[in-house]
């Protein structure tokens, strides 16, 4: 099996990239940093050096090293003006695609969202739009929606512990009440690796969640137990987070910001898996990790 890999070096693509490596799978990653190209070698992977904005050598490398296989986990979740949501999950799936049933290479495994709708939030209106090209594409697609992907650096809950432990009171937007199921960067990962060699994958969509169900100020709770003191919350309504970051988003050092407008349209909704989705736990096999341990250990470090 000869995989081609895009957004395989971030926090969730270099779980996946690893275990389908792992699995006995030849393993070639997209790279356009130069400076991560020798330490990708070193540990046994394939790299082709380039971007998706250059797709004629791209084209030429894939047409020659006939490929079985390629995954997307290219994505963002802060658009900026020159690498915005929808280059990015759009533009890019659709060169992918194309590259593809040129090369004639029919398996296409894909990243979206749980939540991917037509939406308000162009983070999901985007991978919604992204989605779509995959399932229409004619391809033997696979496409994966997970729910919040938890596991050492990740970015959403590094920026959620840091958040609780260096100020000295904690805002809390909107109710807190948005629904969550947070599910194991080492889940997702075999996910991947199982859908390579199962038929029964073959053009399915698979929500992955883990076992737990948390509200948003519940999770803020629970990093509050297990790094005490407790502080005090206060609640910012939705709307007047949404403006204001609308306001601060347009001047110069908005990049810094943590937090987005958009990511405040995305907590007005649940973001968890319907009753289908036991059954990628059956087929793929998954052992889920429990949030409430992991995050244990995890905070304690």
């Amino acid at each position: 099996m000869k995989v081609f890999i895009a957004g395989g070096t971030g926090f969730v693509g270099s779980y996946v990239s690893k275990k389908i490596k792992d699995s006995g799978a030849s393993v070639t990653l997209l790279e356009r940093k130069k400076e991560k190209i020798s330490n990708l070698k070193d540990n046994g992977f394939e790299v082709f050096e380039g971007s998706l904005d250059d797709k004629k050598p791209l084209d030429e490398f894939l047409s020659s090293a006939k490929f079985d296989a390629i995954i997307n986990l290219i994505g963002i979740i802060k658009s900026a003006p020159d690498f915005s949501f929808h280059k990015v999950h759009v533009e890019y799936i659709s060169i992918l695609l194309d590259l593809a049933r040129k090369n004639n290479i029919e398996r296409f495994v894909h990243m979206s969202a749980l939540g991917a709708s037509e939406s308000d939030s162009e983070y999901f209106n985007t991978k919604f739009l992204g989605q779509t090209l995959v399932e229409n594409s004619g391809l033997k697609w696979t496409v994966f929606k997970p729910s919040l992907i938890f596991g050492d650096n990740a970015g959403f809950f590094d920026d959620m512990i840091s958040l609780v432990k260096s100020k000295p009171v904690i805002p809390v937007i909107g109710t807190g009440e948005t629904k969550f199921a947070p599910v194991d960067v080492s889940s997702v990962a075999a996910a991947y690796n199982h859908s390579l060699y199962n038929e029964k994958t073959i053009r399915r969509e698979f929500e992955l969640c883990g076992p737990e169900i948390y509200t948003f100020e519940e999770m803020i709770d629970l990093v509050m137990e297990i790094s005490p003191p407790k502080k005090l919350k206060i609640h910012v309504p939705s709307f007047l987070a949404e403006k204001s970051l609308s306001f601060f988003e347009k001047l110069s050092f908005a990049a810094n910001m943590p937090v987005t407008s958009d990511q405040i349209k995305m907590l007005k909704y649940d973001n968890v898996c319907g009753p289908a989705s036991g059954e990628a736990v059956e087929i793929f096999g998954l052992e889920r990790a429990s949030f409430k341990k992991w995050l244990e250990s995890y905070v304690k470090k």
